[in-house]
């Protein structure tokens, strides 16, 4: 018989196996959402790139629509084209579109609370 020090080290390293591969591999279900995001100090290889009034860079890999809900003031295209959707209040819309490979400004007084990557 297995000790209980075993078989639950055995179900905790599986667990975490199960959620790493949870999170590298895109969900098939939502074509339109993209997948992966994180905070880094850089814009990485392949990336739709906003850069945080505080100087930190809010990377987004896949396509389709993400969620933002911040202010940013620069936006870099490091592979494929986006659009970045800005309010500044009731009745304030606009959209910033980042061709791939270029860079555009941002208003830092508008609230960016939306982005499509287009692939």
């Amino acid at each position: 018989m297995q000790s209980i020090k075993r078989v639950a080290t055995r179900t905790a390293m599986a667990v975490a196996l199960g959620a790493t591969v949870l999170a590298v591999v895109p969900s098939s279900a939502s074509a339109t959402e993209a997948q992966v995001q994180y905070w880094t100090y850089k814009c990485d290889d392949g990336r739709a790139c906003v850069y945080h009034t505080d100087g930190n860079v809010w990377n987004i890999e896949g396509c389709g629509v993400s969620g933002l809900n911040d202010y940013y003031n620069y936006a870099k295209a490091h592979g494929n084209s986006f659009r970045i959707f800005l309010t500044n209040g009731p009745g304030g819309y606009k959209t910033v579109d980042v061709p791939a490979w270029t860079e555009a400004s941002l208003p830092s007084d508008w609230r960016a609370y939306r982005v499509q990557v287009f692939c």
